[in-house]
Protein backbone atom coordinates (compact mmCIF):
# COMPACT_ATOMS: atom_id res chain seq x y z
CA UNK A 1 0.00 0.00 0.00
CA UNK A 2 1.12 3.37 -0.87
CA UNK A 3 2.58 6.10 1.78
CA UNK A 4 -0.43 8.76 1.62
CA UNK A 5 1.49 12.56 1.93
CA UNK A 6 -0.59 15.76 2.39
CA UNK A 7 1.33 18.52 0.54
CA UNK A 8 -0.41 22.01 0.97
CA UNK A 9 0.98 24.78 -1.00
CA UNK A 10 0.15 28.95 -1.58
CA UNK A 11 1.04 30.38 -4.31
CA UNK A 12 4.82 30.88 -3.61
CA UNK A 13 7.52 29.50 -5.19
CA UNK A 14 8.86 28.37 -1.24
CA UNK A 15 5.54 25.84 -1.22
CA UNK A 16 7.54 23.77 -4.25
CA UNK A 17 9.53 22.82 -1.96
CA UNK A 18 7.94 20.45 -0.41
CA UNK A 19 6.60 18.94 -3.53
CA UNK A 20 10.18 18.66 -4.93
CA UNK A 21 10.85 17.12 -1.38
CA UNK A 22 8.42 14.48 -1.94
CA UNK A 23 9.68 13.45 -5.11
CA UNK A 24 12.81 12.95 -4.28
CA UNK A 25 11.08 10.37 -1.39
CA UNK A 26 9.68 8.65 -3.79
CA UNK A 27 12.50 7.85 -5.96
CA UNK A 28 14.15 5.94 -2.64
CA UNK A 29 11.09 4.09 -1.68
CA UNK A 30 7.57 2.79 -3.09
CA UNK A 31 5.19 4.74 -4.80
CA UNK A 32 3.61 7.89 -2.98
CA UNK A 33 0.06 8.89 -3.33
CA UNK A 34 0.21 12.26 -2.64
CA UNK A 35 -2.46 15.10 -2.42
CA UNK A 36 -1.88 19.12 -3.10
CA UNK A 37 -4.09 21.15 -1.05
CA UNK A 38 -4.71 25.00 -1.14
CA UNK A 39 -6.64 26.93 1.81
CA UNK A 40 -7.91 29.93 1.40
CA UNK A 41 -9.32 32.38 3.90
CA UNK A 42 -12.53 33.54 3.76
CA UNK A 43 -12.97 36.91 2.38
CA UNK A 44 -13.24 39.41 4.86
CA UNK A 45 -15.75 42.33 3.95
CA UNK A 46 -16.16 45.70 5.52
CA UNK A 47 -19.17 47.93 5.19
CA UNK A 48 -21.66 46.95 2.84
CA UNK A 49 -21.00 44.97 -0.06
CA UNK A 50 -23.93 44.09 -2.83
CA UNK A 51 -24.62 40.57 -3.88
CA UNK A 52 -23.32 41.11 -6.82
CA UNK A 53 -19.67 41.99 -5.75
CA UNK A 54 -20.03 39.32 -2.88
CA UNK A 55 -20.28 36.57 -6.45
CA UNK A 56 -17.62 38.55 -8.14
CA UNK A 57 -15.03 38.19 -5.57
CA UNK A 58 -15.85 34.60 -4.62
CA UNK A 59 -15.41 34.05 -8.25
CA UNK A 60 -12.00 35.80 -8.58
CA UNK A 61 -10.84 33.76 -5.18
CA UNK A 62 -11.47 30.53 -6.47
CA UNK A 63 -10.40 31.26 -9.88
CA UNK A 64 -6.83 32.13 -8.38
CA UNK A 65 -7.27 29.29 -6.18
CA UNK A 66 -7.42 27.06 -9.31
CA UNK A 67 -4.53 28.13 -10.92
CA UNK A 68 -2.40 27.80 -7.79
CA UNK A 69 -3.15 24.15 -8.08
CA UNK A 70 -2.84 23.94 -11.87
CA UNK A 71 0.52 25.55 -11.25
CA UNK A 72 1.39 23.05 -8.37
CA UNK A 73 0.24 20.21 -9.99
CA UNK A 74 2.34 20.77 -13.08
CA UNK A 75 5.55 21.11 -11.13
CA UNK A 76 4.27 17.63 -8.72
CA UNK A 77 3.87 16.04 -12.58
CA UNK A 78 7.48 17.50 -14.08
CA UNK A 79 9.02 16.65 -10.38
CA UNK A 80 7.91 12.81 -11.01
CA UNK A 81 4.88 12.48 -8.61
CA UNK A 82 2.69 9.54 -10.61
CA UNK A 83 -0.42 9.58 -7.58
CA UNK A 84 -1.63 12.67 -7.18
CA UNK A 85 -4.67 14.48 -6.75
CA UNK A 86 -5.19 18.24 -5.89
CA UNK A 87 -8.31 20.04 -3.91
CA UNK A 88 -9.13 23.29 -3.19
CA UNK A 89 -10.50 24.09 0.94
CA UNK A 90 -11.61 27.62 2.32
CA UNK A 91 -10.75 28.46 6.24
CA UNK A 92 -8.11 28.86 8.73
CA UNK A 93 -5.33 27.45 7.02
CA UNK A 94 -3.64 25.02 9.51
CA UNK A 95 -6.67 23.94 11.18
CA UNK A 96 -8.14 22.98 7.27
CA UNK A 97 -4.96 21.43 6.63
CA UNK A 98 -5.19 19.21 9.52
CA UNK A 99 -9.00 18.00 8.85
CA UNK A 100 -8.13 17.11 5.54
CA UNK A 101 -4.86 15.44 6.57
CA UNK A 102 -7.83 13.45 9.14
CA UNK A 103 -10.33 12.93 6.48
CA UNK A 104 -8.15 11.52 3.99
CA UNK A 105 -6.27 9.25 6.32
CA UNK A 106 -2.90 10.57 5.17
CA UNK A 107 0.14 8.78 7.18
CA UNK A 108 2.10 12.56 6.87
CA UNK A 109 1.94 16.06 6.02
CA UNK A 110 4.84 17.56 4.06
CA UNK A 111 5.25 21.56 3.59
CA UNK A 112 7.34 24.17 3.10
CA UNK A 113 8.18 26.84 5.65
CA UNK A 114 8.52 30.33 4.72
CA UNK A 115 11.70 31.14 6.78
CA UNK A 116 10.40 34.15 8.64
CA UNK A 117 12.19 33.65 11.61
CA UNK A 118 11.09 33.60 15.32
CA UNK A 119 10.66 37.39 15.00
CA UNK A 120 8.14 36.70 12.01
CA UNK A 121 6.32 33.43 13.26
CA UNK A 122 5.82 35.91 16.52
CA UNK A 123 4.01 38.59 14.33
CA UNK A 124 2.29 36.61 11.52
CA UNK A 125 1.25 33.50 13.13
CA UNK A 126 2.99 30.46 11.53
CA UNK A 127 0.73 28.02 9.71
CA UNK A 128 3.39 25.09 9.92
CA UNK A 129 3.98 25.69 13.59
CA UNK A 130 -0.26 25.05 13.50
CA UNK A 131 -0.15 22.26 11.66
CA UNK A 132 2.56 20.58 13.56
CA UNK A 133 1.26 21.51 16.60
CA UNK A 134 -2.62 20.31 15.89
CA UNK A 135 -1.49 16.84 13.45
CA UNK A 136 -1.80 13.75 15.14
CA UNK A 137 0.37 12.09 12.28
CA UNK A 138 4.16 13.42 11.38
CA UNK A 139 4.51 17.09 9.99
CA UNK A 140 7.46 17.20 8.04
CA UNK A 141 8.98 20.91 7.33
CA UNK A 142 10.92 21.44 4.48
CA UNK A 143 13.03 24.86 3.68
Amino acid sequence: MPMKVLIPIDDSDVSLHAIDWVAGLQRESDPIEAELLNVRMPPEYFGAVSALDYGAVERALLEAQQRVLARALHHAERAGLRHLSARAAQGVPAEAIVDAAKVRGVDQIVMSTHGRGAVGAFFLGSVAQGVAHLAPMPVTLVK
